[in-house]
């Protein structure tokens, strides 16, 4: 019905043709295969499986923010938001938070969810809108459970958020539909509003 959904191209020399894919295209480089998306916030280029092709040409990750990036003290008011969700007993709850995107302006909205101290559910999340997802971990660092790379399969950012009783920490990714590109947090964030980068932390 819609031949043109996934695409795939050999990549012989520079520069790519134009992606003429609905959802991602596949591209075969001499150094593996990439995954090749865009939407109205960002496009990018994403490493699938590394490996050597011999007589096509290498290719690099890519990524371009199509908007202005999210600032600081928004960030910030979700962390503030994170370190009051707590139980009855006073003990950290995780917290899920979207951060909608009109093209021009951002904001934060707490979906209804269903919280504990080492999950969170919500009842929302697939609205196109929505450019970056972000969780909190309460008191447990910051990182990718099994079940965040199983239910993080959309195109948009996701954030997790962890140590909020210690020493604030954030772990920051592009997932394309299954597959994850690592990120610095200011790629997003004009700032990290006082949190460690996780990602810079584990690749000192």
């Amino acid at each position: 019905m819609f031949p043109n959904l996934i695409t795939y191209i050999i990549h012989h020399q520079t520069p790519l043709p134009a992606n003429d894919a609905l959802a991602y295209q596949y591209i075969m480089a001499g150094n593996g295969v990439f995954l090749r998306a865009e939407n109205r916030f960002v496009s990018a280029i994403v490493p699938v499986a590394r490996c050597q092709i011999r007589g096509l040409a290498p290719l690099e990750r890519q990524i371009n923010l199509k908007i202005p990036r999210l600032t600081e003290q928004l960030l910030a008011v979700v962390v503030d938001d994170a370190c009051q969700t707590r139980a009855l007993n006073g003990r950290l709850q995780e917290a899920l938070y979207h951060v909608h995107h009109t093209g021009r302006t951002a904001c934060v909205v707490k979906p209804r969810q269903e919280t504990s101290a080492a999950h969170v559910a919500s009842f929302s999340g697939g609205d196109p809108d929505i450019m970056l997802d972000l969780h909190s971990h309460g008191n447990t660092p910051a990182f990718w459970s099994t079940t965040d790379d199983a239910d993080e399969v959309g195109f948009r950012f996701y954030a997790v958020i962890g140590q909020l009783g210690e020493a604030p920490e954030i772990l920051l990714r592009l997932g394309v539909y299954g597959c994850f590109l690592s990120l610095p947090v200011t790629v997003l964030f004009t700032g990290s509003a006082g949190l460690q980068d996780y990602h810079r932390k584990t690749r000192a």
